[in-house]
């Protein structure tokens, strides 16, 4: 069977058919196109957990998620969420993700990228909205982009959890000791020799060097820009789709569904981190 490869949105995103798992010129061609595209969204696999894995891994070296109470099946590299409670514990996270971010940005080496399967699926409701950072940073006006070139940002889990997790258990001083301030460019370097807003509404503290309402109004500014309709593919799943998104130049946000009434249970995995490249190093917006 031929692959074939058609976009999910204009110019972000591809819709991959006909992969066969051991052809080596197949992965050729989904590696390059991942890291071009930021999304792909892969039909009509018929995938066990040992595949789910062994297919991230072609993707790239994988990492173990930090809530290990989540990592449910027989492969610690899967991460499982889901509304799922198997003899009284819940067998996944639950309403995760809701708002717009890239994963584990929070950290000195954000995840690459991310790899989810859908196992089972509500009937409506439940979709992942995508938003290309790529598209997002080259519709800037030329002065904004040679403005925030120079720029980096604080992201902080703990503000992140705040505003995120108003209703939840405070952090504790162990958790919060645990998970630094961090400090990215504003504009982060691909691999793909593009540039790429490196953003996120709850998790950036602060904008380094500048006034704290204009650093606030820069940042609200973007995060509003970044996620608007142009810049947006929504992945509507169905049991069995395998998406991988690469973190450096995508954005995800998940959407809510009736909980009550249907079930959801999704594995991922994750790839392993890697530090941002910033358009112009510190020193110099300092």
């Amino acid at each position: 069977m031929a692959l074939e490869m058609t976009p999910l949105h204009p110019g972000f995103g591809l819709e991959v058919r006909g992969l066969e798992l051991d052809n080596e010129a197949h992965w050729a061609e989904v590696t390059a196109a991942f890291h071009r595209a930021g999304v792909l969204a892969i039909r009509g696999l018929e995938l066990d957990e040992a595949g789910h894995v062994a297919l991230s891994r072609r993707l790239g070296a994988l990492q173990v998620h930090v809530l290990t109470q989540f990592l449910t099946t027989p492969f610690p590299e899967i991460y499982v969420l889901s509304n799922v409670v198997r003899q009284g514990k819940p067998i996944g996270n639950h309403k995760e993700g809701l708002n717009w971010h890239s994963d584990w940005s929070y950290k000195e080496e954000p995840a690459v990228g991310s790899i989810l399967h859908a196992r089972v699926c509500p009937a409506e409701g439940a979709d992942t909205l995508f938003a290309c950072m790529h598209q997002a940073y080259e519709a800037l006006d030329a002065a904004t982009q040679q403005k925030i070139d120079g720029l980096f940002a604080v992201h902080s889990y703990a503000t992140y959890y705040g505003r995120a997790f108003a209703d939840r258990t405070p952090l504790s001083d162990a958790q919060r000791a645990a998970t630094p301030d961090v400090v990215h460019p504003l504009v982060r370097l691909h691999a793909n020799g593009r540039k790429a807003l490196f953003i996120g509404r709850e998790v950036v503290k602060e904008v380094l060097g500048v006034p704290p309402e204009e650093g606030a109004a820069l940042l609200d500014m973007l995060n509003t820009h970044a996620v608007s309709a142009p810049f947006i593919y929504r992945h509507k799943w169905q049991a069995g789709d395998v998406v991988a998104w690469d973190n450096r130049n995508t954005m995800h946000q998940a959407t809510d569904y009736d909980d009550t009434k249907y079930s959801r249970i999704m594995h991922r995995t994750t790839l392993a981190g890697e530090k941002p490249v910033p358009v112009r190093p510190l020193s110099v917006a300092a």
